[in-house]
Parts: structure tokens; sequence; C-alpha cells
């Protein structure tokens, strides 16, 4: 089962043969799995992937491999908290200050429908996407570019020979 398994990662990573492409799949895969956009995330996907012709199912696996029912509440939590200490702490910006008037309205029902106490969902986006733009450019695509040209484009031809004969 492990073998069948295997095989069929490598014959995903193969489709694609520029390191290049297969890295940025990757990458922007992490990128939406992090983004605060809840509810987009598969639509985010297939979109990225057809306007940028990358390869589906390895930014829809990476996607899906961070962005889960378990990881779900840690990573928006830690959107919001970063946020949080961004927009009212680091900037000495209040809520009110930061909130338009229409934002008002959005606090408000999250403020009676989930109990929060005075919430903030520029706190959320801000965070949100700040963290993503830091794990994912500092992070993901150095370490998945070198590791795609180390693996793919030099052990291509010893992948095939392992998965057809």
């Amino acid at each position: 089962m492990l073998k069948k398994i295997m095989n069929f990662f490598k014959k995903l990573v193969l489709e694609e043969r520029s390191p290049r492409r297969l890295a940025f799949s990757f990458c922007l895969g992490n990128f939406i799995a992090f983004s605060p956009f809840l509810g987009l995330h598969t639509a985010m996907l297939f979109a990225c992937s057809w306007a940028f012709r990358l390869n589906l199912a390895v930014m829809l696996g990476a996607s899906m491999a961070i962005n889960n029912v378990w990881t779900l509440g840690p990573i928006y939590m830690a959107d919001y908290v970063f946020g949080y200490w961004l927009v009212h702490k680091a900037t000495f910006l209040g809520s009110f200050v930061a909130n338009p008037h229409w934002m008002t309205f959005v606090n408000t029902f999250f403020e009676d429908n989930l109990g929060l106490a005075q919430p903030c969902i520029w706190s959320f986006l801000i965070g949100g996407n700040l963290i993503v733009i830091i794990i994912v450019d500092f992070g993901c695509v150095p370490v998945s570019y070198y590791l795609y040209c180390k693996y793919v484009s030099v052990g291509l031809w010893y992948f095939h020979y392992i998965l057809y004969f």
C-alpha cells in the first residue's frame, strides 16, 4: 500500500517537467492555504491553476495538507493574534480608527453571534496576509525550488525507470 502511494506521488511530481513551475505550484498552494479568505480556497486554487497554467494536483495537495479541519483553528487564531498585535499594539491604532463605518456592522454581527468582545476584522485580514507573505516568501520559495531542482531535474530519468519498468 505504501509503495502505491509513493508511486502515485512520484507520478504526480513527474508530470511537471520544470522545477520552477513545480515550485511555484507548491508555493502558491501554500499561499492559498494560509490566506484568510474563508470559503474561497478551492476556487482560488482552480482559478490560479488555470490562469498561471500550473499543476493543480500539487497546488491542491499542498493546500489541503496545510489547511484542513485540524489546522484551521490554529492558523486563523495566529492570523488574528498577529494582526491584532500589529494593528492595535505596534501601530497604536484603535479599532475605531482602523475600522470604517461599514465594518461596525460586521464586527457587531461577529460580536453577537460568536461571543467575541470587540472583534476587529481588519486584524484578521491584515495579520493573515502578512503571515502568508512571510512564510511563503522567506520559507517556501527557496526551499521548494532547491529541492525540486535537486530531485526532479537531476534524477528524472531514474524516477521514470523506477515507475515504468
